[in-house]
C-alpha cells in the first residue's frame, strides 16, 4: 500500500508505517530472514517518493534497534497473565434477522446477525433459509488484566502467533479486555496450546 502525503515525515516513520502495514514482513525482518536490500527496494517501488538508500538506511537502523521487540515482549507479558479457557460444545448461528436466543456474543451486521452460543444453554434453531448453523466449531476465551487497553499489538500478536503455526481463525470478537477466538474443532487444541505457553 502507497503511503500518500508524506510531507514532513522522516523516512524511517513512512517505513515503520510500511511495515505496520505488512505486519508479515515486520516479523521476518524481525528475525533477519529478509534482504534488506530486497526490502527497500520493495518500499520504494511501492512509495516512488522515498529514495531507496535512505529506506535501507532506515530499515538497517530500526533492525538494529529490534522496533518492535519490546512492543511483542510486552503483549506475551500481558498473554501470560491472561486466563485461557477453552469451551467446546459452542455453535455460530448466522440470521438473517434477530433471533430470540441466549447467547455468549452477537454481532449485528448489515442484514445478518451473527450468534456465538453455548449449546449447553440454548436449544439450537432449525436450519433454513433465514438461519445457518455451525457446530463445528470450538472458542478460546481470553480474559486479560486492565492493562491490555494501553498495551499497542496485543491482539496482533494472538493472530500471528496462531498464523505462524497454519491456524486459521474464523471469527475474532474483542471488547474491553476480553478476546474471544472462533476456531475450528481440530484447531482449537493447537491454539490453546500455543497461547497458554506464551
Amino acid at each position: 500500500m502507497a503511503i500518500k502525503g508524506i510531507g514532513p515525515k522522516s523516512v524511517e516513520e513512512a517505513v515503520q508505517i510500511y511495515l505496520r502495514e505488512n505486519p508479515e514482513i515486520f516479523m521476518a525482518l524481525e528475525q533477519n530472514l529478509l534482504n534488506i536490500s530486497k526490502l527497500s527496494k520493495n518500499i520504494t517501488e511501492e512509495n516512488r517518493q522515498l529514495n531507496p538508500i535512505s529506506v535501507r538506511a532506515a530499515l538497517i537502523r530500526m533492525n538494529d534497534r529490534k522496533i518492535g521487540v519490546r512492543a511483542k515482549n510486552k503483549a506475551d507479558e500481558l498473554l501470560r497473565k491472561s486466563k485461557i479457557s477453552l469451551q467446546d460444545k459452542v455453535s455460530v448461528v448466522n440470521a438473517k434477522k434477530p433471533l430470540h436466543l441466549k447467547y455468549i456474543s452477537a454481532t449485528f451486521l448489515e442484514g445478518s446477525v451473527v450468534y456465538i452460543v453455548d449449546e449447553m444453554e440454548q436449544k439450537l434453531p432449525q436450519e433454513s433459509e433465514e438461519v445457518s448453523v455451525d457446530s463445528h466449531v470450538s472458542m478460546i476465551h481470553i480474559y486479560s488484566p486492565g492493562e491490555i487497553e494501553s498495551t499497542p499489538g496485543f491482539i496482533m500478536r494472538i493472530t500471528h502467533k496462531l498464523y505462524a503455526r497454519g491456524i486459521n481463525i474464523l471469527q475474532l470478537i474483542s471488547c474491553s479486555n476480553e478476546t474471544i477466538l472462533i476456531l475450528k474443532k481440530d484447531s482449537c487444541i493447537p491454539a490453546y496450546e500455543i497461547l497458554s505457553a506464551a
